[in-house]
């Protein structure tokens, strides 16, 4: 641990530990996308419960933090708080994106198109080079009336 300007080492666990809360906010405010889904998802209440917690965190610590574990938890509370304040007023919006179609001047259509899903793109995959240009040689099926050997 270093020491800092304020004389107190700087705790990687503190920050880590706080890093990690903060990241775990803007997933439930929908800012960010969630690391296993890969979807925006809000959770209002669990983004609520975070910034208490850090909050709380704020208050026990006092005292005890460096000048940049300080200027780190502060900030971040106050820029949740923030979007917290704007996201709560919003009303549910479906998980999935939607998108509205462009009308026929802009598209090229008829226009009767309602809105469509967007659909994730699909990862591309590597070519590989086949091991021998020769095909492969498929044994000879019986005829119909033959019988087969068991």
């Amino acid at each position: 641990m270093t020491e800092t300007q304020s004389g107190l080492p700087d705790d990687p666990h503190f920050v880590a530990l706080i890093a990690d809360l903060v990241a775990q906010a803007w997933v439930a405010l929908g800012k960010i996308k969630h690391p296993v889904t890969d979807k925006l998802e809000r959770n209002i209440a669990a983004a609520g419960t975070i910034i208490d917690m850090l909050d709380m965190l704020n208050r026990k610590s006092a005292g005890n933090r460096s000048r940049e574990e300080d200027r780190l938890l502060l900030e971040s509370i106050q820029q949740l708080k923030l979007n917290y304040i704007a996201e709560k007023d919003k009303p549910d919006e479906p998980q999935e994106e939607t998108a509205s179609v462009q009308g026929p001047d802009e598209q090229g259509g008829n226009g009767d198109d309602k809105d469509e899903k967007i659909r994730p793109a699909r990862r591309k995959t590597t070519s590989r080079k086949k091991s021998s240009p020769t095909k492969r040689k498929r044994k000879p099926r019986p005829k119909s009336g033959a019988k087969r050997d068991a």
